[in-house]
């Protein structure tokens, strides 16, 4: 292509060296485009350019193959301990051992303090009979208190007659009453007292005599004498 514009350099100035020179013509019409000349030969290589400003990351690749497990490397250094993890589930219970041997006795520990009294239990069963006890001695015993009296027992068998006695001495008796009081004689002896009336309360100080007292009542004796 540079060649071609050379020589119709070349031509264009020899054409105007032959000819006279005459008036400027109008410019004519533009003629049509010519063929494109042929290839020159390539030229020296320029300089190296400087280098274009950085282009945009392009897209992420696909994932290549997994390459071959390479050799273990050496142990590292133990690390921190880490925080505990959870509590696992309770695992299942194993079958029950063998009885083991019996162990020593452990020594007595103290005692405990002493607990709340109990609620009264239930009466127990009587026991059997004990043993009879060696018998004590009167000087040591301690008379109790008299008991209540006891039922009236049943009539027993009629007893056999008793020997006859001896003649007894013939007594007087003599009935005494008073107002206040009533009192046998020195040589006899009081054998009965009452009181007749409302009121009146019997009083015995002494063997020879009585009298009541209070009320309107009146002492009956009764005196006996040899």
């Amino acid at each position: 292509m540079r060649i071609s514009f050379t020589a119709i350099a070349i031509v264009a100035l020899l054409g105007a060296a032959g000819c006279s020179k005459g008036d400027k013509g109008d410019q004519g019409a533009q003629g049509p485009k010519g063929d494109p000349g042929p290839a020159g030969e390539a030229g020296l290589q320029g300089p190296k350019g400087d280098p274009g400003p950085l282009g945009q990351t392009g897209p992420t690749g696909p994932s290549g193959a997994v390459g071959a497990a390479g050799p273990q490397g050496p142990k590292g250094d133990a690390g921190s301990q880490g925080p505990p993890g959870p509590t696992g589930p309770a695992g299942a219970v194993g079958t029950v051992g063998p009885q083991g041997p019996t162990g020593d006795a452990g020594p007595l520990g103290p005692a405990g303090p002493v607990g709340a009294a109990g609620a009264q239990g239930p009466k127990g069963e009587p026991g059997p009979p004990g043993s009879p006890g060696a018998p004590g001695k009167s000087s040591n015993g301690v008379m109790g208190a008299l008991g209540p009296a006891g039922p009236p027992g049943l009539p027993g068998p009629k007893g056999d007659a008793g020997p006859a006695g001896s003649a007894g001495k013939d007594f007087v008796l003599r009935m005494v009453t008073g107002e206040l009081r009533a009192t046998c004689d020195a040589t006899e002896i009081m054998v009965s007292a009452y009181c007749t009336g409302e009121g009146g309360a019997l009083h015995i100080p002494d063997t020879m005599g009585a009298s009541c007292e209070g009320g309107t009542s009146k002492a009956v004796i009764f005196c006996a004498r040899r």
